[in-house]
């Protein structure tokens, strides 16, 4: 930059895309009797504060200018003609201009070979409504949005400690993403605190174009046949009462502008299974709501694998069940009729994505009941297999995580096929596969991913399996 007003202004605009970008918008104004210009993106900006600055720079006297002369100083003059900003100081057109597409707005003024960016941003963003996925029938209907400082306001908000923590990390070369690290420092785990500053720190790539899953994947990278493993090793919250529960716990949040969801590290298997509710419940609630939640998610793998053994093999049914093997006429294998069923429910979970939010719910249930109700009246399905396949689609609802949602469907699928092939030295193969999984699975902090079971810790294990009182 230089001391001329009109030459700062010829660059700027060259850096700026001023005249090429349409919300570029630059306005020519007066500091007393100096002169000087704003640049700042339209709708990035708060109106009421942009029109202080044209008021507050008209009101400037000539002795507030007059008292710095050296062109080191307009920090100085723009912290006292604008005196309600967050201000920083550019000396050079190229950071400025990355401040500018920030949102900020940067002033010039004659005679300073140095411009201030002012932070008066205004994030477009949704109202922090409940996040779909995670409601709770008691406790706050608060959710995080796709704003950063939001974001960190509601989590303050519940933790309002002094050793709360928000460290900024700028990441994407092109999209340069605001990524902020949360914990309280006298609780967390200080060598996975320096782990995860250091990968923030190195993270190379242009823009984080899937936001909190494009972190996660550049962070904890899956190599080998680890990137065939399904289960997620982080969570992905969305309840600001959820994450402030974490972080007094000791886990710490990695929170990504533009995102509604945070991670929170480390997390292992039992820590999925732990819901707000379970805590806005009485404890003996709260621990049944816990209990149901892992038997249904166990019986969601096991239970059609099981079945179908029972019916490919008819003649070692009990007889108290014997109701099982009466399946009637079909013209499908009831393999077949499972892996059919299961793909039939992904694809009604896809079109109810896609489909207006006034359809939605009728076009489900009838496309659901019509189809099912054909399938069984043309000898394609048995009853029995809609029944069993209904109760694990309900249950893949059971875990908020998305990611352990599937990873119980892949576990349950490839038990069936191995069911099918092998018979019940299936079955047992199978669930030995997924259990050797599990146990080989380790958190971002290399523990077991079946902690406090593996190791076993009493303590914590009676405080995973059932909701303690508060003391």
């Amino acid at each position: 930059m230089t001391n001329s007003i009109d030459e700062n202004i010829r660059i700027f605009d060259e850096c700026s895309g001023y005249g090429y970008s349409f919300d570029v918008k630059k306005a020519l104004l007066n500091i007393g009797t100096v002169k000087a210009v704003l640049y700042y993106m339209d709708g990035f900006v708060k109106k009421d504060e942009l029109i202080k600055i044209h008021e507050s720079c008209l009101k400037a006297k000539d002795e507030d200018i007059q008292l710095q002369t050296e062109s080191d100083c307009f920090s100085k003059l723009a912290e006292r003609i604008i005196p309600y900003a967050d201000i920083k100081t550019y000396n050079e057109c190229k950071a400025a201009a990355d401040a500018l597409h920030a949102g900020m707005a940067v002033l010039f003024a004659d005679g300073y070979s140095e411009c201030a960016a002012l932070d008066i941003r205004d994030y477009p963003k949704r109202s922090i409504s409940e996040p779909s996925k995670s409601k709770t029938l008691r406790g706050p209907h608060e959710g995080f949005t796709e704003s950063l400082i939001t974001n960190s306001v509601l989590i303050r908000r519940r933790v309002k400690t002094s050793s709360l923590r928000f460290e900024l990390f700028n990441i994407g070369s092109i999209s340069e993403t605001d990524v902020s690290l949360c914990y309280i420092e006298s609780m967390c785990d200080k060598k996975l605190l320096e782990t995860l500053r250091r990968k923030l720190s190195s993270v190379k790539t242009e823009s984080l174009t899937m936001a909190q899953e494009s972190l996660a994947e550049l962070i904890f990278p899956k190599k080998g046949l680890a990137s065939l493993n399904p289960l997620p090793t982080v969570r992905y919250v969305e309840r600001p009462d959820t994450a402030a529960a974490m972080l007094c716990e000791g886990r710490i949040l990695i929170m990504c502008d533009t995102s509604p969801s945070v991670l929170c590290i480390p997390a292992g298997l039992f820590s999925f299974l732990e819901e707000a509710d379970d805590y806005y419940f009485p404890p003996v609630t709260g621990s049944y709501l816990r209990l149901v939640r892992l038997f249904i998610i166990i019986a969601s793998v096991i239970l059609v694998p099981l079945w179908l053994y029972f019916a490919e093999n008819p003649h070692v049914i009990p007889g108290a069940l014997s109701f099982i093997g009466d399946l009637g006429e079909f013209s499908v294998p009831i393999f077949a009729q499972i892996l059919i069923i299961e793909l039939a429910i992904d694809g009604l979970k896809l079109a109810s994505l896609n489909t207006p939010d006034t359809l939605s719910n009728s076009l489900s249930v009838v496309g659901g009941l019509l189809l099912g109700d054909f399938a069984v009246k043309s000898g394609w399905f048995v009853p029995q297999t809609i029944l069993y396949c209904s109760f694990t689609a309900i249950a893949n609802f059971i875990p908020t995580n998305y990611e352990l949602g599937y990873s119980i469907k892949f576990s349950r699928i490839l038990i069936l096929i191995l069911t099918h092939s092998f018979g019940l030295y299936g079955f047992a193969a199978g669930v030995f596969i997924v259990l050797v999984t599990l146990l080989l699975t380790k958190t971002p902090d290399g523990k077991s991913y079946l902690y406090p079971v593996v190791p076993f810790n009493s303590r914590e294990a009676k405080r995973i399996l059932f909701r303690p009182p508060l003391k």
